[in-house]
């Protein structure tokens, strides 16, 4: 629901000298939580691209000493003493509706750190930087039950967690909360049902297809050197970031995004042999998620509202750019001709026979791998999954099973080895359980800032086809990122879309496109 906020700015009534002592002590409060925050996401950020084998263990205490500081701030006396005060209706009447936002979200965060001891959080992100380690293990070993143990540990904690936080609330809706705020099983239910059910009408009439019974995969015999894959990563990413002075690029295992500061953001690309386009739609994806850190106002520079609302919203950005616009017919019109000098190959392939099989529908095992028709049926698995934790009592050894059995029923594949199962996610690894529903949340965001991007932009289709991609950055700038954290996903999506959360925009998306791609008459 979205809530109507005063527009009124500030009171006319002036702060006291001892208010204003209090608003100047809670910034510099807030700003040292910033630059702590910073320093964890700088360690973390190296732990998966440069870190040598042997210095794990260092990176686990380093880590777990800059999140114990960081709830200790948030739980001590100086920062309760402020935000209580000036949170008393006479004093927040007084503040700007910027600062009244910013100390609101702080006392919600202290109530919530205030039940979690300062053990439990040592503890507990001890557990996580460490599990990082046995993971990868066991991938390397294609072996969960090497890593079972430690995620038991983990559910164990997390279910712990919710319980300190409030023992009558639904554990997961708390859990979900940390990622998507306002957010809850009962008001994603029935979306993801009407996802799911669509996702899986449209693929049966796939199937039925012609073209779908006799395609080949044209792309997989051809030649496409790591070299000149990571080229083009880079030229994508250029693209959609345009400066470069505020970003840097590292190669990991898995492509990820994360803001050490203001002007200092780190992206990461990743290449995989026989998929040569998933290092330009992870790069993409990836910059997307930059450009939203870049695009934030600087007004919000060294604050707790220089930070997305939500999870969803954040990934509807990354969405956006890889799938509607870098992944779209119009843009590949423009950039193929380069993309086959890259890679002489292509060079007796047409445009359309290449963008029928980049966009190729094909059931798969791993998520960041998939199309992007069934890719929400990855996420919809998981989160059945989650939901299955934390409501009942299954066990982490259990999971593989369980795993297992659902991408045999919804998708008809099953995965030959645990890496490219249960394995192939870090998100558990880290105890970030409750992220995965907002990757499906932020991809229907994307559908309905597309659908009304395309009505307010009526060259948008023209300027793509020029390889123009700068109408795409200043709407979403003015329309999504300048906000920051000072409205809710909600809200920010409301105001520019006049929708609320719904499958049906990118459902149709999804037909128009797949429909088109496979000789389907509606």
């Amino acid at each position: 629901m979205v809530t109507k906020k005063s527009t009124n700015s500030k009171s006319s009534k002036k702060l006291t000298n001892q208010e204003k002592k209090l608003l100047n002590r809670f910034k510099q409060i807030d700003q040292e939580i910033h630059t702590l925050g910073g320093i964890g996401a700088l360690l973390g950020w190296d732990k998966q691209t440069i870190i040598p084998n042997s210095a794990h263990s260092d990176r686990a205490e380093q880590s777990s000493y800059v999140s114990s500081k960081i709830h200790e701030i948030m739980v001590s006396k100086d920062l309760k003493n402020c935000v209580n005060k000036l949170t008393k209706k006479e004093s927040l009447n007084k503040l700007s509706q910027r600062e009244q936002t910013l100390l609101l979200h702080f006392k919600k965060e202290i109530k919530k750190s205030s039940k979690l001891p300062a053990e439990f959080v040592k503890e507990f992100s001890k557990l996580c930087s460490s599990s990082y380690s046995h993971w990868v293990k066991a991938r390397e070993k294609q072996d969960y039950a090497e890593f079972a143990p430690y995620l038991q540990k983990m559910i164990k904690m997390k279910k712990q967690e919710a319980k300190l936080i409030n023992s009558k609330a639904n554990a997961y809706d708390l859990i979900i909360d940390d990622f998507e705020e306002g957010m809850t099983q009962k008001l994603i239910d029935p979306v993801f049902e009407e996802l799911r059910d669509g996702i899986i009408e449209l693929l049966a009439q796939i199937k039925k297809s012609k073209k779908y019974k006799s395609q080949k995969n044209i792309l997989e015999k051809l030649s496409f050197p790591q070299d000149k894959q990571l080229q083009i990563s880079k030229q994508v990413i250029q693209t959609i970031l345009e400066e470069d002075s505020r970003y840097y690029v590292a190669e990991s295992v898995h492509p990820f995004t994360t803001r050490i500061s203001f002007n200092d953001v780190r992206l990461t690309t990743a290449v995989r042999k026989g998929l040569p386009l998933f290092s330009f739609t992870g790069a993409a994806h990836e910059a997307g998620h930059a450009l939203y850190e870049l695009g934030m106002s600087e007004k919000l520079k060294h604050t707790g509202l220089r930070d997305a609302p939500s999870f969803g919203l954040h990934e509807s950005q990354s969405r956006l750019w890889e799938n509607q616009i870098m992944r779209g017919n119009n843009y590949w019109k423009y950039f193929y001709p380069k993309y086959q000098k890259q890679f002489l190959g292509l060079k007796n392939i047409s445009f359309e026979k290449f963008f029928a099989a980049m966009n190729q529908v094909r059931p798969s095992l791993i998520r960041i791998e998939c199309d992007e028709l069934t890719y929400c049926m990855h996420i919809i698995i998981r989160y059945e999954i989650e939901k299955q934790i934390f409501q009942g009592n299954v066990k982490a050894k259990d999971l593989k099973k369980l795993w297992n059995n659902k991408y045999q029923e919804y998708l008809g594949v099953t995965p030959k080895n645990d890496t490219e199962g249960i394995l192939q996610d870090v998100h558990w690894v880290e105890g970030m359980f409750g992220y995965f529903p907002t990757y499906a949340i932020g991809t229907l965001y994307s559908a309905m800032l597309y659908e009304k991007m395309q009505k307010d932009i009526p060259s948008l289709n023209k300027e793509l086809r020029k390889g123009n991609v700068e109408s795409v950055r200043r709407w979403l700038k003015e329309k999504v990122h300048k906000y920051g954290r000072e409205m809710t996903a909600e809200e920010i999506v409301f105001k520019a879309t006049g929708q609320h959360l719904s499958a049906k925009p990118f459902l149709e998306y999804l037909k128009q496109k797949y429909f088109a791609l496979y000789d389907i008459k509606n």
